[in-house]
């Protein structure tokens, strides 16, 4: 608890600086305005409050499993997600922003200390877009349900948008130079430029090939393939990002830093688990291939192919996550925050990238596929909780189905 207090002239640990108090006492003020206006919705009843407090057990447990073992997700807001889908986007920011306060206070892996303090705000926004989300649907959405096409285009934007930012990045490149000013107003350019192309995509795409009428065949059709590339996909990407030559195991060497035999996984060496490419390449490829033939063949039964708006809302929040989270890391902590994300962000440094760049890479790596994760594993919680458990809470009827 030394770190509560303020640093005087000279001395830098433990201890919070001046404006960083500032910071904090304005998250503060945060909590009170969120718990305020989440009371005024009536979304703070007595069941709302107690799901509140296992949801901050929930994800301060495990956050800080993930930080000990030092995975580059997070995985510290499946209780934040399920309190946004039950009671709602306020109750559900209000969750988040909590966990972190408290996490911070407490002596366990990623706590006793400010980091995870400041990234308080990213998580009440987690929150809110989980209400949001969950009001739209994704938690009840069946496969013949005309608003798929929303989250089918939506998915086609996001994918446009990517590709183009592969492009630009190969060909011009997105460089940031905070002190040079024309690099700056090239990379906004170019992110307005990326921003356009996947909102163009969604929004033809909606009105084109996706524009589905009620008790439309085409429906299930089109959420079961969307089902099985983004099941695929998901596969792969978590694949590369441990098992890439320059992936996560590619950084656990067991030496820490100064060249001595490191603690973690009692000095392990686990740089052979890495697969060169291109039989890394292929081999990821072909797993990711195979799953998506067996997702379609599941999909096809029932209604498992409502799994895809929840990975669209998922990752669409891991974005956002990552927009906010990029300056805090870069700025605040100079992209060393102490958890398995450091590894990443170390590795795009030495690909040439600044700090400001490495985290907001590392943010795009990591944060998606984590709150992708986290809204598989609250949907799969609401799934095997009875009716009259989700409907206890003030926005529990938006998860079960129609």
């Amino acid at each position: 608890m030394d770190w509560l207090t303020v640093c005087t002239s000279g001395s830098t640990s433990p201890c919070v600086a001046p404006v960083q108090v500032a910071y904090l006492a304005a998250i503060l003020a945060g909590a009170i305005l969120l718990a305020v206006i989440a009371r005024r919705s009536r979304d703070l009843a007595t069941a709302t409050l107690s799901l509140m407090a296992v949801a901050i057990a929930i994800n301060i447990t495990i956050g800080s499993l993930t930080v000990a073992l030092r995975l580059p997700l997070y995985l510290d807001s499946v209780g934040t997600v399920l309190v946004g889908a039950l009671a709602g986007p306020w109750a559900g920011a209000l969750t988040g922003l909590l966990s972190d306060l408290v996490w911070s206070l407490l002596p366990v892996p990623g706590g006793a200390g400010p980091t995870t303090a400041f990234f308080a705000p990213v998580a009440a926004v987690i929150g809110l877009m989980a209400g949001f989300w969950a009001d739209r649907g994704v938690f009840r959405l069946r496969s013949d349900d005309v608003r798929i096409g929303g989250f089918l285009s939506l998915a086609l934007g996001i994918a446009a948008a990517a590709v183009a930012m592969l492009v630009v990045q190969d060909r011009v490149g997105l460089s940031f130079d905070p002190a040079d000013q024309g690099a700056q107003l090239r990379f906004v350019g170019l992110g307005v430029l990326i921003a356009v192309i996947g909102v163009g995509t969604a929004w033809v795409s909606r009105r084109s090939i996706f524009r589905l009428r009620e008790d439309d065949p085409r429906t299930r059709t089109y959420l079961i393939a969307a089902t099985a590339i983004s099941a695929a996909a998901l596969v792969f990407a978590v694949a590369r990002l441990l098992f890439a030559p320059s992936g996560y195991l590619s950084t656990v060497t067991g030496l820490a830093p100064d060249g001595t035999r490191d603690a973690f996984l009692g000095g392990a060496n686990l740089t052979g688990l890495a697969l060169a490419d291109p039989l890394g390449l292929i081999a990821e490829g072909a797993l990711a291939l195979l799953l998506a033939v067996a997702v379609v063949a599941w999909a096809r039964r029932g209604e498992h192919a409502r799994f895809f708006p929840v990975w669209v809302g998922g990752f669409t929040t891991g974005l956002v996550a990552a927009l906010i989270a990029a300056p805090i890391v870069a700025g605040v902590f100079g992209g060393v925050t102490g958890g398995g994300t450091d590894a990443l962000v170390a590795l795009f440094r030495t690909l040439g990238l600044s700090v400001f760049q490495s985290a907001f890479a590392q943010g795009l790596t990591s944060d998606p596929l984590d709150k992708t994760i986290s809204y598989t594993i609250v949907f799969a919680v609401l799934t095997a909780l009875p009716v009259t458990v989700r409907t206890m809470f003030s926005r529990g009827d938006l998860t079960v189905a129609e």
